[in-house]
């Protein structure tokens, strides 16, 4: 009777044990990880971020866990013990499990384990891969004068650009510099995606030979960063702005009136703006061109112009242009134009105007011909080789006609 007792209790013992496998088993089976989430994508060296790890109970029943853990292999993890107690989770429900992490490590990719204890026996396990990577964002310099004239507005350009494989965010331009006077004191750029490059744009006023400094303030995730850029600025003259050269100026009288034309040409690196020509005292601007409007001019373009004045006893007339730069100052250049060029004599031409070149026209005397004086143009006809060449062309034909060239012919055969 004891020995069937002992048998029987071995063999309830046995089931029991069965079933307790098959439940644990079961239990382990039963989850399942959905998803994991490491924020941001990569750490940078000191980063703080989180890993966020999601289950899903996939069975018929619920499983009991006891705690959940995250073990650091190379990542410190600060939250260790927040989830030491955790409780059930039913079937088809889902659970979230996040741990924040810091990076005070070597650039690498690590994997921590993600470590679940459940109540009935049994653990489920999960490495985490997470990115340590510290290149920061680039920022260059795109266009800078390379002197300032003291006090005198200039642009700076730079680019930033972002090598990281992650998004950086609330990117912020802000320069500083002893003497330095910025428009914008800080520039926003926002978001700068994998690889993406965005510019950002100052004008800058200095007032001493110095050291401009751009700051460059970035968030990774959570954690604030920064890059920063120095760029020295010297003060020195600079020739940027408009220049005005007038040349192959034309003075033409008809009566009492001067007519005025040539080209102005803007020298400068600067684009000139609201350009005007016109003349100054002795002279006293008239109809039709008192005033010529140029408008704008871009830097090496030129235009053409006509003005209209009377001169009564002026050797000589100022001639006045009068334009503004981007900032809006005016600025005023005056050429004087000789009314009587020495070494030039005056030219009539068909319609009894005086005509005189200036700054090396083809002005000049006119030709004299076998007929009397011909025009400027009639001066550069060769009228005597002409008149040669005919006389001799002339005497040729009557010798041949009468029979002059074959007696010197047949002499010569002798």
């Amino acid at each position: 009777m004891k020995r069937n007792l002992c048998i029987l209790l071995l063999l309830l013992s046995a089931i029991v044990g069965v079933a307790a496998a098959a439940e644990t088993s079961s239990a382990e089976e039963q989850i399942t990880v959905t998803g994991v989430t490491v924020n941001p994508d990569a750490l940078m060296r000191g980063d703080t971020g989180t890993v966020t790890v999601e289950i899903k109970n996939t069975g018929e029943t619920g499983v009991a866990i006891s705690r959940a853990e995250l073990y650091p292999n190379g990542i410190a993890v600060v939250n260790d013990k927040t989830y030491d107690s955790v409780g059930t989770i039913g079937p088809g429900n889902t659970m979230s499990f996040t741990f924040t992490v810091r990076a005070d490590t070597a650039d690498g990719i690590y994997y921590p384990v993600f470590y679940m204890d459940l109540r009935n026996s049994g653990s489920v396990r999960y490495s985490v891969p997470v990115t340590v990577e510290s290149t920061e964002i680039r920022v260059n310099v795109v266009d800078a004068p390379e002197t300032y004239p003291a006090n005198s507005e200039d642009t700076i350009v730079l680019s930033l650009g972002n090598p990281r494989e992650n998004s950086v965010n609330g990117v912020t331009v802000t320069p500083t510099g002893e003497g330095i006077r910025s428009t914008q004191t800080a520039v926003f750029l926002g978001a700068l995606s994998p690889d993406e490059e965005k510019n950002a744009s100052f004008r800058i006023l200095a007032s001493q030979s110095t050291e401009l400094t751009f700051d460059v303030s970035y968030r990774n995730g959570i954690n604030e960063h920064h890059a920063t850029l120095t760029v020295p600025v010297e003060i020195g003259e600079r020739v940027v702005e408009p220049d005005m050269v007038v040349n192959n100026i034309e003075v033409a009288r008809s009566g009492s009136t001067v007519t005025l034309t040539g080209d102005v040409t803007n020298a400068g690196l600067k684009d000139a703006y609201s350009v005007k020509v016109t003349v100054d005292d002795p002279a006293t601007a008239t109809d039709p061109y008192p005033v010529y409007v140029v408008g704008g001019l871009e830097s090496d373009d030129f235009s053409s112009f006509e003005v209209t004045c009377s001169a009564q006893g002026a050797s000589s007339i100022p001639l006045v242009v009068q334009y503004r730069d981007e900032d809006g100052k005016t600025f005023t250049e005056t050429v004087t134009v000789s009314l009587s060029t020495a070494g030039q004599a005056p030219q009539t031409g068909t319609d009894g105007e005086t005509q005189t070149r200036i700054n090396g026209g083809p002005g000049g005397r006119g030709g004299m011909g076998l007929f009397g004086s011909f025009g400027s143009g009639f001066s550069q006809i060769p009228v005597l080789e002409i008149l040669l060449v005919i006389v001799g062309g002339a005497a040729i034909i009557v010798a041949w006609r009468k029979g002059y060239l074959g007696k010197i012919r047949d002499r010569f055969r002798r």
